[in-house]
């Protein structure tokens, strides 16, 4: 916990255009410090911890305040930023230049091992904050002050360990968030001629008939589409005779994907590349589909890697449990 002593030093340090960046591991008091100073500055909040979520729902970055929500978002596509570095830089960017000064940003808690500290470095180098607040227990966060060679003002501040959070404790927070959001949604039936996906092969290309396709690998193909080299399809069933199915319709790569992978799937939905809000994924077909969402329109539905219910229920989908690419 950062005493009042180190909440009025960090105001003082805060400038009217500022951009600061909050670093540290989980538990150790960030969005606590966010909080407080946000109330003093001014300003708006960047909400980059897609996990634990405060501003806006989970798995979005989200722009706001704390008292008036979020007002932009970014979809990340997961609770984790591990698999979605890019999607949580773009969003952390694009939210940064939306902000207003000062602009505190609140992050998440992987800041260990090579690929935590090649994610957070390029998230410096991109946003390039005015000064970048380090909160440490012990020597874990050593790395991040060679930013000060960079012309970045780097303050640290030391914390207790106070413990860390029951990890059921936080599943049980983001299915609260989950309930709250999606209490008000209701079922939209888009066609694909008006809607595009993002982040997914689904609905490009050339549509494929499902009645051979069925017949060839033995098993229900609800829907397809072939896209040059590449093909996808949405299945009921397990799959056999794969590289006959890759001769027949002369491809280099197929993405099989279980239609029970993409039920309750997470979706951002987009109108112009603005988000309007989060979507769950109900039925997909070769003309339409279903989500479940608050959003009154979609242009485009980006596709995540977390499966939703309405009472909070969420799974993170991987290639165990859901898609299931084959390629040659």
């Amino acid at each position: 916990m950062v005493g009042m002593t180190g909440v009025v030093e960090l105001e003082r340090r805060i400038a009217g255009q500022s951009v600061v960046l909050f670093l540290g591991n989980v538990d150790v008091g960030k969005t606590t410090l966010v909080r407080r100073l946000h109330e003093r500055v001014g300003g708006e909040v960047v909400d980059a911890d897609l996990g634990q979520a405060e501003i806006g729902p989970p798995a979005v970055i989200s722009l706001g305040t704390y008292q008036g929500g979020a007002r932009a978002g970014y979809f990340g596509g997961d609770i984790s930023p591990r698999g979605h570095f890019l999607q949580v830089l773009t969003g952390c960017k694009r939210m940064v230049a939306k902000a207003a000064r000062p602009c505190l940003i609140d992050s998440d808690g992987y800041i260990q091992e090579g690929a935590a500290r090649a994610f957070k470095s390029e998230l410096i180098n991109l946003i390039e904050p005015d000064l970048l607040v380090l909160l440490q227990r012990g020597r874990e966060l050593e790395y991040y002050k060679l930013y000060a060679s960079k012309g970045i003002a780097v303050v640290e501040i030391p914390v207790e360990h106070t413990g860390l959070k029951p990890h059921q404790e936080r599943v049980r927070a983001r299915e609260r968030a989950f309930r709250r959001y999606f209490a008000t949604a209701q079922l939209r039936r888009w066609r694909l001629e008006d809607v595009g996906f993002e982040r997914a092969l689904l609905g490009h290309g050339e549509p494929l008939d499902v009645g051979v396709l069925s017949k060839i690998i033995g098993c229900q193909v609800v829907t397809g589409w072939k896209s040059g080299r590449e093909a996808v399809l949405v299945l009921s069933g397990l799959a056999a005779s794969l590289p006959v199915l890759r001769s027949e319709l002369d491809v280099d790569f197929v993405q099989l994907i279980e239609r029970g992978a993409l039920e309750n799937r997470l979706v951002g939905c987009l109108v112009d590349g603005e988000f309007q809000g989060l979507g769950i994924l109900q039925a997909l077909n070769s003309e339409t589909v279903d989500v479940l969402t608050p959003a009154a329109q979609a242009s485009v539905l980006q596709v995540g890697s977390l499966k939703v219910r309405e009472d909070g229920w969420h799974e993170r989908v991987n290639i165990q449990k859901g898609d299931l690419p084959t390629s040659t």
